[in-house]
């Protein structure tokens, strides 16, 4: 009978503690869903706007509406854009509950050089626990035969504002001392797959720059992870692609350096990543500055010169006579490209240390498809090289 009884009292006292956590965790779950039901809260109408297909150089705007559904005050923190043709202003950075500002979102075509499909995102950030950082988007198709309309507009391209705002540059050497003294910093590789799988920095995620132009939703959401306070270092093969990518991350607030480029890492004997050797049947031919002006420049009359740097260096100079398709566009236009000649693509090249690769990606794209392996060259000396020999450039051709 005693026993019975012990036994019944423990049941019990059991029972009690199990209520009691149970009743606490219930506090705390409800405690979190009221300061929730008390903050602020963000929704914007539409989400997304499609302007459809754009025939003329007319500035294209769209008026969102921001509200505020919860119920605190919505502190608008800041408003930006992942590119110079793309504004956003809000009416009003504060709103009490239940009120509405208007986000007006415009897109200038005459500030892009980009044609086809493309996509913006505008970034709002606010106090809003659940989603400190919302993202909407537009969407439009630019006409193919829309130029920019005078050499005014194009300077103000994105890219072209590098030369007012370079980013901070970072030594291999540096950034090695400081990953090895424990300092936080995120890697970003902006090269294409095939240079990333052929070797990349140990914890470098891989960021393509052809993918951030085209505001690629899986790469932006690489981004949403990244403390803005963050060091973040991109890196090429030496230096020019990461450039780009580095102004524009620091023009969305991120705390951006551009690192020396790959090719200085590996000079440092730095440790790297390697992936499979790509086989001989898949890798361009290298040709260095003599013979690719002597032979594929004087000699050999059916080449085709592609300079696979961005439209704005293309601009400034390249070889005379040579089509300018960036190499995250190659894949794209193959059709320019014929299969029938030999073709010689450079970029910046190896003239001031490094070893811009951009140049040979754009040769294994073009060999993975379909083109004859012997035709297609690199010549890795590069534009620089060229340039500082005098040999025959010009500007951008009209």
């Amino acid at each position: 009978m005693l026993k019975h009884t012990i036994k019944i009292k423990l049941i019990a006292v059991v029972i009690v503690i199990l209520s009691l956590v149970i009743l606490r965790g219930n506090k705390k779950v409800f405690g979190n869903d009221a300061q929730i039901a008390k903050a602020p809260q963000m929704t914007i109408t539409p989400e997304a706007w499609d302007f459809g297909k754009v025939t003329e150089l007319k500035t294209q705007t769209h008026n969102f509406e921001v509200k505020n559904m919860g119920n605190e005050v919505l502190s608008i923190k800041n408003v930006s854009t992942t590119c110079n043709c793309t504004k956003a202003e809000i009416s009003k950075n504060k709103l009490e509950p239940g009120e509405t500002a208007e986000l007006k979102v415009s897109f200038e075509p005459d500030l892009t050089n980009a044609k086809g499909k493309i996509k913006r995102n505008i970034y709002i950030e606010s106090n809003d626990p659940q989603q400190a950082t919302k993202i909407i988007s537009i969407l439009l198709e630019l006409d193919t035969n829309l130029k920019p309309r005078s050499p005014v507009a194009k300077s103000m391209s994105p890219y072209n504002l590098l030369a007012a705002t370079q980013p901070p540059k970072l030594s291999s050497k540096k950034l090695y001392e400081r990953i090895q003294k424990g300092e936080k910093v995120v890697i970003l590789d902006v090269r294409e797959e095939n240079e990333y799988i052929g070797k990349h920095i140990p914890d470098a995620i891989w960021f393509p720059k052809s993918k951030f132009d085209r505001q690629d939703l899986e790469v932006l959401k690489k981004l949403e992870k990244i403390d803005r306070n963050t060091i973040v270092v991109t890196y090429c093969g030496a230096g020019h692609r990461s450039n780009y990518v580095a102004k524009k991350l620091i023009d969305m607030g991120y705390n951006a350096y551009n690192l020396d480029g790959i090719s200085f890492w590996e000079k440092e004997n730095l440790p790297l990543v390697r992936g499979p050797k790509m086989p001989p049947t898949q890798e361009p031919s290298i040709i260095l500055l003599e013979e690719a002006y002597q032979n594929y420049y004087l000699l050999f009359k059916d080449v085709v010169w592609v300079d696979v740097r961005e439209n704005e260096d293309y601009q400034r100079g390249h070889v005379k006579g040579a089509l300018g398709i960036p190499l995250p566009e190659i894949e794209s236009r193959l059709k320019e490209i014929p299969q029938d000649k030999e073709i010689v693509f450079y970029c910046e090249g190896t003239w001031d240390g490094g070893s811009c690769e951009a140049s040979r990606s754009a040769g294994r794209i073009l060999i993975k498809n379909g083109y004859k392996q012997g035709n297609i060259k690199v010549f890795e000396d590069g534009y620089g090289a060229w340039e500082n020999a005098g040999y025959p450039a010009e500007k951008e051709r009209s």
